[in-house]
């Protein structure tokens, strides 16, 4: 999500907060209206200030029964929580079903896979503006569109501004267009914007992050350093800067910018879990271990996260060699994990078992669970991974070469680690192959599994040259 919080950096919200906070802190109720709850509800929620949220829009319904806001606040969370029919229940509740009521709605059947259903409904939402107010209306939906990544159907709504001057507009057309990859379009109207107002940090940050996902890490590092030039405490800006650096594996110097950012929101928990990566790639997994541990503390009962803090708590327990720990938190995992997805907390295990030198007990565990997914593809590939993290390269290659499906001509995945595996067994021949369809289908899992091979920064189109003109010292 890209912060805004000018907003909240003004005289009149905090004002708004401060008295809002001291009257909650004295017992002594004050009244504001439904819109000025609301938006400390956003507030406390770009926060991530979870229980403050909650107990504000609690507060704010006590108020005003069926206001959209704050229940919109908590339908959100219901979805968050995949659990759709309290948030369809929820949603219900709003006293006038007009087109904040279609919003949230829409929301609903895109969390559920529901796109058509949505679209119909911002359809008669945007029906319902009035004429001065239609443009703010469109990008509203798209903004939806684009917040539950139907990028297509985002681009649909926003053809239909009018207004293709506003910065709204073009905000949310740049990540339109770089979801698309579509980068030099986007560039082309963002350096537009720049031009007009070369000191406006948000552009450049847009930009940045353009660049980052579409692996042009250079630009994005160019970019990034103006943004932090024009504004260094922005941020958006310094939280760019830390996934610039873990993207290039400045693991040391990203850990810097992502504890600055931390200062700025430190109930957030992406930025805490994104710190203990850093740590577990400097293999210093003590200190992953602690942020990990203050990421759960954090985290209370948020599934979606805890889910993630609880199999790197487990991966930090066992890289200590503290396999009754680890375990402890595999079996936290396995209850939360749906019943579809719970193959991964058996994934873990075999691999902690590995780990802590328990070979017979890890290899079965592996075994069994490749029997019970009967050789899914994803599990093979994830199972392939964990064997050659533990150095059974062999039985990584093998695992692939028999049972993977590298001849299915609309795979992406698995071709790099497979041709890694080739490349530390010296199958020369086969490694090549194997690099050229994992550069040309999957650049991204080509940089995470390959990078080590060859130059920092260098790109995987240049891979396949590089490793023509050096074979002699990489492949003989």
């Amino acid at each position: 999500m890209q912060i805004n919080d000018e907003y909240f950096n003004n005289d009149d919200f905090r004002e708004k907060l401060k008295l809002y906070e001291e009257s909650v802190k004295s017992g002594h109720p004050i009244f504001m209206d439904a819109d000025d709850l609301t938006d400390i509800i956003d507030y406390y929620n770009l926060m991530q200030m979870d229980k403050e949220a909650e107990q504000t829009a609690d507060y704010a319904l006590t108020l005003f029964p069926g206001a959209s806001g704050p229940i919109t606040y908590k339908v959100r969370r219901c979805i968050d929580e995949n659990d759709f029919e309290k948030a369809e229940e929820l949603i219900e509740e709003v006293f006038d079903k007009d087109i904040d009521y279609k919003y949230i709605k829409a929301e609903i059947f895109l969390a559920k896979n529901m796109p058509d259903e949505a679209n119909r409904i911002l359809e008669e939402a945007v029906a319902l503006a009035d004429e001065d107010d239609l443009d703010n209306s469109l990008l509203d939906a798209t903004n939806i569109m684009v917040d539950y990544g139907y990028f297509e159907m985002a681009n649909d709504w926003i053809n239909k501004v009018e207004d293709k001057s506003s910065e709204d507009y073009v905000e949310l057309k740049v990540k339109i267009l770089s979801n698309q990859g579509e980068i030099d379009k986007a560039e082309r109207l963002l350096n537009k914007l720049i031009d007009k107002n070369p000191y406006e940090h948000k552009y450049w940050n847009l930009l940045s992050y353009s660049q980052l996902s579409n692996d042009r890490i250079s630009d994005a590092l160019t970019s990034n350093e103006y943004s932090l030039a024009v504004s260094p405490d922005n941020p958006e800006g310094i939280l760019c800067k830390a996934r610039i650096l873990s993207a290039q594996f400045s693991f040391e110097e990203a850990v810097k910018y992502y504890v600055k950012y931390s200062h700025i929101y430190p109930n957030d928990i992406n930025c805490l879990l994104q710190i203990g990566y850093c740590f577990m790639n400097m293999s210093k997994n003590e200190e992953a271990l602690n942020i990990y541990l203050l990421a759960e503390k954090k985290a209370e009962d948020d599934k979606p996260m805890l889910r993630m803090i609880y199999e790197n708590i487990a991966l930090a327990y066992s890289h200590l060699y503290k396999m009754n720990e680890s375990m402890a938190y595999i079996d936290k995992l396995e209850i939360i994990l749906p019943q579809d997805e719970k193959y991964n907390a058996t994934l873990i295990k075999g691999y902690v078992l590995l780990e802590n030198k328990q070979l017979k007990d890890g290899i079965l565990t592996l075994s069994n669970l490749l029997n019970e997914c009967h050789n899914a593809p994803i599990v093979l590939l994830k199972v392939s991974v964990v064997l050659y993290e533990n150095r059974l390269i062999e039985a990584a290659y093998v695992l692939m070469h028999d049972y993977y499906p590298l001849g299915d001509e609309s795979n992406i995945y698995g071709y790099a680690y497979y041709a890694l595996y080739c490349y530390d067994l010296g199958k020369d021949e086969e490694f090549l192959k194997m690099l050229e369809i994992a550069v040309e289908r999957n650049p991204e899992e080509s940089i995470t599994a390959l990078h080590h091979i060859f130059p920092e920064g260098m790109k995987p189109t240049e891979y396949i040259d590089y490793i023509l003109k050096n074979n002699k010292d990489l492949l003989f």
